[in-house]
């Protein structure tokens, strides 16, 4: 994709517009004003990170994603007016990830991956946060037993969407703990956010 930068554009934008669906819902069911500084791992063009630090006049911020989301992060911190207090730094979560936070949240990005890719990310993540660290995972949870509901079918179509793709998979409430666990986090709480789960873990 990154060679070819109209693609990179469609790819950015799309992504923008799924974040806005939920955005309103994520700041609604959790309180980010005890993180003194939110790491977006994955954040892209930064949409969800300006929102939470528009709510969130005391909160800094970094977005943390591949160089190609830079520009489109940047301008968008400038047009909102929080480049003082949040910011872009490129890299690749599977090789690294900077431990410039107390928190880190991850969202649509662990539904992408297999298991195995997927432990990699986590663990970069839990390498990253400090003693007291906390990781925010926002992901829609796969039923236990399938659905014929809209909510069962629109998460079983993803799946296979995650599948065809990049080769992961969405998974359920009991799937993301254990991955977690495995990770060197403890999750403590799941929040509901219309049809998204944001799960708090804690470093361990």
């Amino acid at each position: 994709m990154a060679r070819t930068p109209e693609h990179v554009r469609i790819f950015n934008e799309a992504m923008t517009d799924l974040t806005r669906l939920v955005t309103h819902n994520l700041l609604q069911a959790y309180d980010f004003g005890t993180i003194s500084h939110l790491m977006d791992v994955g954040g892209g063009s930064g949409e969800l990170m300006g929102a939470v630090a528009r709510e969130y006049s005391n909160i800094k911020g970094t977005v943390f994603d591949l160089s190609r989301c830079a520009d489109a992060a940047n301008q968008n911190f400038g047009q909102l007016g929080i480049s003082d207090r949040v910011d872009f730094v490129a890299g690749d979560f599977f090789h690294s990830v900077p431990a410039a936070a107390d928190a880190i949240i991850l969202k649509s990005i662990i539904h992408d991956w297999d298991d195995a890719r997927s432990r990699i990310i986590l663990g970069n993540c839990r390498k990253a946060l400090p003693r007291q660290g906390r990781l925010l995972l926002v992901e829609r949870a796969m039923p236990e037993l399938p659905g014929a509901d809209d909510a069962a079918r629109s998460c079983a179509m993803s799946d296979l969407n995650m599948l065809r793709g990049p080769g992961g998979r969405e998974r359920t409430e009991r799937e993301y703990h254990r991955l977690l666990t495995e990770s060197g986090f403890r999750p403590a709480a799941v929040f509901r956010a219309g049809r998204f789960n944001l799960t708090e873990s804690l470093v361990c």
